[in-house]
């Protein structure tokens, strides 16, 4: 085996040195990416407990026909918020929707909701 002459041999090492780069890099950004999308997801979760806690609580206010409690929970809530009651014979029955989007205006949004139903307090 005969060498040129003025041709460098260049070693293995040499030439794959970039590729480590290449892939920290794409690493990195699945990281990020499935950070994202954690946080995300725990946004929407936390809006989903919102719901199904402000459901209950006007549930068990609109039981007791304490109107008063029931305004309040309502201004706790976002904006965004809806709040559908109704009775049914004995029982309240209360759904609280909220559209939550997690990743700004990226994505569209997720709509939560929880409905809760108490049976009326007679005299309450």
């Amino acid at each position: 085996m005969k060498r040129e002459r003025g041709v460098k041999r260049v070693s293995r090492r040499k030439r794959e040195r970039g590729f480590v780069t290449v892939e920290l890099a794409f690493a990195a950004l699945g990281i990020g990416l499935a950070v994202v999308l954690c946080a995300g997801l725990v946004r929407v979760s936390l809006a989903q407990v919102r719901c199904s806690d402000a459901a209950a609580e006007i549930a068990r206010q609109a039981a007791r026909d304490d109107l008063d409690a029931v305004r309040v929970i309502k201004a706790g809530l976002p904006e965004a918020a809806a709040v559908d009651m109704a009775r049914d014979g004995d029982l309240v029955v209360v759904t609280v929707a909220m559209d939550v989007a997690p990743w700004g205006s990226w994505l569209p949004p997720i709509r939560t909701h929880a409905r809760a139903t108490v049976v009326h307090e007679a005299g309450g």
